[in-house]
């Protein structure tokens, strides 16, 4: 992607919501350039009135209209760096919540495959960088290009010879800009590589702390970062040097022009073809010129860093959703129906085997439905399918004779709860985590959730009730009080589908026990499906389908399962 098509796109998605305002600040950079030239020209008048002319009633008009130049430049500047910062936190804000609506939104395939501690490095990273590059950098330029024009333009009004001679070296100048910008472009990527890299190894240390801890490896982790951060401590050099070179080869460059010009000036000064006047307001406007033009070499190098910020967060913009809704999608009509597996294949990607192999099943409507087998059999992914966290390769899943593929999202999901082995809470208190599973839920409904999953009595003896933050995660909770929660979640969400992906296989005895009675609580009238690897937790399921290498082996009840002499019998004895 171009330089040209970065700034077209970022102009059309986020920029031009906030054109009035560029406009305006244009319009004043317009005027801090108009006065910059004119305070390069008024030295002319005032050499010739006050010191060649002798006119005293100069000696005080001039001076208010440097003055009155001045603060009309400064004004400008104000309101300009107003309005320019204005657009610019308006465009990180926008672009930061489109963010995070795809990644919110996005494929759990594709989130999978990329580490957490890089999308949040995308996330606040570049998008500043973007801001501080682009934004302020391009807009400086502009600034400092009208600027350069208004002062080249008082150059050419007062010898044209002087001022081409003068500006000789400005396509050198261009050409240096633009292959430091290259380099700039190349380090800018690199770094942010490595900022992700160092941000997954922070990441993984403070979640893994208690591990790294127990295994004594904090030697190893310390030198894993260091490397990390050396690395892109060099990089952030490299990057800062190239930068740092621009404006001393630009002025060594433009050394050229003012020395030409000298040179040919003094040789007319000589002469007496060149008056003083004149020569003094045009050395004023090329020296005020130089100082934009300095700016201005820099700002393609500064620019390329934006650049390579706006491809990573396009990319990250412009990943393509598997699981989409199709234009013509239905409403769930009948979640009280039967759930079908009907021949279903479904791959991972970069796997070459399948996970799920012509999936042939049923789910009965308000019945308890089980899945067991070995890890890796697949029973999480047939899970995962039916509220479309991935789609089959081949086959379709029904409810009522509904192909979820043609279901709307909300109407679908809106229609399951979900108790993961690993309850998600949130840093909040836990009345707002229990809110999750129904945000308008009054507080007796909320009362009545907890007390259903067995979590009002310890919630009551915190210090706050139901007003207590938890923390990150839930830190300050029990395993068996943070599922609690979670299944409060669910009952206060009282959807007819119910996805159980071993709620209690990490619990203590005494918190299994209490969890295990909020679900079978939880259960009653909901089609439900269980995956356990405690074999005591489903024995009084309605039916038990056993999974193994992607395939169904065996189904049946408990009892019926046990004659069988199959996998299942195997399990159960191993396990009893």
């Amino acid at each position: 992607m171009t330089g040209t098509q970065i700034l077209l796109r970022l102009f059309r998605d986020s920029i031009k919501p906030y054109l009035s305002r560029l406009i305006s600040s244009l319009f004043f950079m317009i005027i801090i350039a108009l006065c910059t030239g004119a305070t390069a020209w008024l030295l002319d008048p005032a050499i010739e009135k006050i010191f060649l002319d002798k006119d005293s009633s100069m000696l005080i008009i001039i001076p208010i209209a440097i003055i009155g130049t001045l603060l009309i430049k400064s004004v400008s500047t104000y309101i300009q760096v107003f309005l320019l910062n204005s657009v610019a936190q308006n465009v990180i804000a926008d672009t930061q919540i489109k963010l995070f609506k795809k990644i919110i939104n996005a494929d759990l395939a594709w989130l999978h495959k990329i580490h957490s501690a890089k999308i949040i490095s995308n996330f606040l990273y570049d998008v500043t960088l973007l801001q501080d590059s682009v934004s302020s950098s391009l807009a400086n330029g502009v600034k400092d290009f009208l600027t350069l024009i208004c002062l080249v333009g008082v150059m050419y009004y007062q010898d044209w010879v002087l001022a081409t001679i003068a500006i000789i070296a400005f396509p050198l100048v261009g050409l240096l800009s633009r292959q430091l910008g290259k380099r700039i472009k190349k380090a800018s990527t690199e770094t942010q590589e490595e900022t992700g890299i160092m941000a997954s190894i922070l990441s993984e240390n403070l979640d893994g702390t208690r591990i790294v801890k127990a295994y004594q490896q904090e030697d190893r982790e310390i030198k894993k970062l260091s490397e990390s951060v050396y690395r892109r401590m060099n990089k952030i050099l490299k990057a800062i040097n190239t930068r740092g070179a621009t404006s001393p080869f630009a002025e060594f460059l433009a050394g050229f022009g003012i020395a030409g010009t000298l040179y040919y000036a003094g040789m007319r000064g000589l002469q007496g073809e060149l008056p003083l006047n004149e020569f003094v307001s045009f050395l004023g406007a090329m020296m005020l010129a130089f100082q934009p033009l300095r700016r201005l070499a820099a700002v393609n190098t500064t620019l390329q860093e934006g650049f390579a910020a706006a491809i990573r967060v396009f990319d990250l913009l412009d990943q393509k959703s598997l699981i989409n809704e199709e234009i013509n999608s239905q409403e769930l009509s009948n979640p009280n129906s039967d759930i079908l597996f009907d021949n279903v294949t479904l791959s991972y990607d970069g796997q070459k085997n399948s996970a799920l192999k012509n999936i042939s099943l049923e789910i009965p409507n308000g019945k308890i439905t089980a899945l067991v087998g070995p890890s890796g059999s697949g029973k999480s992914s047939i899970l995962n399918l039916i509220p479309r966290f991935y789609d089959p390769k081949s086959g379709a899943i029904l409810i009522g004779n509904q192909n979820i593929r043609h279901l709307t999202m909300q109407s679908l999901r809106s229609k399951i709860a979900l108790v993961n082995q690993e309850p998600i809470l949130f840093d909040m208190s836990i009345k707002d985590n229990i809110l999750y599973g129904n945000p308008n839920a009054s507080d007796q409904e909320i009362e009545v959730a907890s007390k259903s999953s067995a979590s009002d009595e310890f919630i009551s003896k915190l210090p706050e009730g139901y007003n207590t933050i938890i923390g990150e995660d839930g830190y300050s909770l029990s395993g068996g009080q943070k599922q609690r929660i979670s299944l409060a979640r669910a009952f206060l969400k009282d959807a007819p589908i119910l996805l159980l992906d071993e709620a209690t296989s990490s619990l203590d005895t005494e918190s299994e026990h209490l969890v295990q009675e909020a679900i079978n609580t939880l259960m009653k009238n909901r089609t439900t499906l269980i995956i356990a690897h405690r074999l005591s937790t489903i024995i009084n399921s309605d039916n038990i389908i056993v999974i193994d290498n992607g395939e169904v082996v065996e189904s049946g009840t408990h009892s019926e399962l046990i004659k069988n002499d199959g996998m299942y019998k195997k399990l159960y004895e191993r396990e009893f």
